[in-house]
């Protein structure tokens, strides 16, 4: 039986997961830039999951396969001005081992009809280096 506590319970370990994988992210991209999403769920524990990430009024996906805390850290750090994320070539995902098999988006405020994959890398910001 799910209980008021459990649901608290639950909720605090999802914030403390993405708490943790903000700061992972974060230190990681302080010595890169031009990383993948591959590269995120190869290196970082917790990142790798079954959610998509993108913009679901639009039809865009970032990325497929990220765990909820993944999802909700990506958005905190872009939110917080402290990752910055670059539309880039689907190729650039293609030699890092990984694409998604969907039509490619142009645009992040385009509106598709069906699911369209928009390749984005991330650089943290040197503001918040």
């Amino acid at each position: 039986m799910n209980t008021a506590f459990d649901l608290v319970s639950r909720l605090s370990s999802r914030e403390r997961q993405a708490s943790i994988l903000e700061t992972r992210i974060s230190k990681y991209l302080e010595l890169r830039s031009g990383v993948t999403m591959v590269e995120l769920a190869r290196d970082i524990p917790g990142f790798a999951g079954s959610e998509m990430w993108g913009r679901e009024d639009q039809n865009v996906v970032l990325w497929a396969d990220m765990s909820p805390a993944a999802i909700s850290a990506m958005k905190n750090l872009i939110e917080a001005g402290r990752i910055v994320p670059t539309a880039t070539n689907w190729l650039v995902y293609s030699f890092d081992g990984g694409v998604l098999d969907m039509p490619l988006a142009d645009s992040v405020s385009r509106k598709y009809s069906t699911p369209h994959w928009l390749p984005v890398v991330f650089a943290g910001s040197r503001e918040a280096v």
